[in-house]
């Protein structure tokens, strides 16, 4: 048929940053924790997970135990890419699907009790949005950044 024969289970989605220190800041707002990080020569990773225990430490892991349990032990990741230099290159810029006539396609999305008051705060951090809860034709969820 039409499916491939194997079990499949979503695992990370990634994203190309600027600054890392930056977006992992906005992301730890939002309840993520940073869980993993591998560093390279020309580019580093950032592994970072909603709802984990604040006891868990990757950190006291091997690499191979931290990698194999970035499947088993959390749900979704979201994989920060970050190429050195690129925070410092002020012309620098990652195409994300929200630029003119394009806005809120490129997103990750996270379910909130009470979306008024989780912008309210995201507002509060100095964080902007492409949409409002109550803006377009789709109510009730926005697209911060």
């Amino acid at each position: 048929g039409n499916t491939i024969d194997n079990e499949f289970n979503f695992s990370q989605t990634m994203l190309r940053v600027k600054d890392p220190k930056k977006s992992i800041k906005y992301y730890e707002a939002l309840g993520m924790k940073l869980v993993y990080s591998m560093v390279f020569d020309d580019f580093s990773l950032y592994y970072l997970a909603s709802n984990i225990d604040d006891d868990f430490d990757v950190n006291e892991l091997s690499d191979d135990e931290a990698r194999s349990i970035l499947g088993s032990r959390f749900g979704p990741v979201l994989e920060l890419t970050h190429n050195h230099g690129t925070e410092n290159d002020e012309d620098f810029k990652h195409y994300n699907g929200n630029e003119d006539g394009r806005q809120g396609f490129g997103h990750i999305g996270f379910l909130v009790d009470d979306v008024y008051k989780a912008c309210d705060s995201i507002r509060e951090m100095g964080y902007g949005f492409r949409k409002e809860p109550d803006g377009g034709s789709m109510k009730g969820l926005a697209f911060a950044y």
